[in-house]
């Protein structure tokens, strides 16, 4: 079945239902549960659960509702899910409510889980009504509230703030590393000790003769020209007499 009307000052009764479109203008009553794309009436609906995409009715009662819009006068429900907006213009009972934009006048919640929350003053309106006063309702609190603006002004001075406060220890950083980087390039930049000819000259003498299979003994005070001489040739080391 696309569409169920059930007329003014009638009362149906069913142990479930499904359809595409349903029509309530007088008194519905599921004992399980409704499923259907669309509720629409100024009829009443009692029901287990009620699964759609919109119910607009004037008055609901079921242990849960699902939908993505709600528009509805009285709405009595332990839970209701509205994923986009639900909007009761005379009282909401539930215990939890989670849905985008809640829209109520009186109410009574244990828990709402809405990104935002707009509250009329009680009186006598449409089903049009309340979503035209609601909506005039958001747009005035963005631009006259005063505390928007503030956590607006708050947040850039926050960035602000961040910003001058990395750039100077980025600064440190590269102050530190370039510090750490100038005795490296001083060290390497030394000049190599100079060598000691002398040194390795008698380091060559001594190794020289110890393969040979002699010693060198040097004598304290001993004149340069009384001091032996390597002989090359024959290999051997000649001493002048003293």
């Amino acid at each position: 079945m696309k569409t169920i009307y059930i007329p003014k000052g009638e009362t149906i009764r069913y142990e479930s239902l499904a359809t595409e479109h349903l029509v309530v203008h007088g008194c519905l009553q599921v004992s399980c549960g409704i499923t259907a794309k669309t509720i629409t009436g100024y009829g009443t609906v009692h029901a287990g659960t009620v699964n759609a995409d919109v119910i607009r009715v004037d008055d609901m009662d079921a242990g849960s509702i699902v939908c993505k819009r709600l528009l509805a006068k009285r709405v009595q429900s332990p839970e209701v899910f509205a994923s986009e907006s639900a909007a009761v213009s005379c009282f909401l009972s539930a215990a939890y409510v989670e849905t985008g934009k809640l829209t109520v006048t009186l109410s009574e919640i244990d828990t709402v889980n809405a990104a935002e929350i707009v509250n009329l003053a009680p009186k006598k309106r449409t089903l049009f009504g309340t979503l035209l006063a609601s909506a005039f309702r958001s747009i005035w609190t963005v631009l006259t509230v005063p505390g928007q603006k503030e956590l607006k002004a708050m947040a850039d001075v926050d960035d602000n703030v961040r910003e001058d406060v990395v750039e100077p220890v980025q600064e440190e950083k590269q102050e530190s590393v370039a510090a750490q980087a100038v005795p490296c390039a001083t060290e390497n930049t030394a000049e190599p000790e100079p060598v000691d000819e002398e040194l390795n000259r008698i380091v060559g003498i001594f190794k020289l003769a110890r393969e040979q299979g002699y010693t060198l003994k040097l004598i304290p005070g001993t004149p340069e020209e009384n001091a032996p001489v390597f002989d090359f040739e024959h290999e051997r080391i000649l001493r002048n007499a003293a």
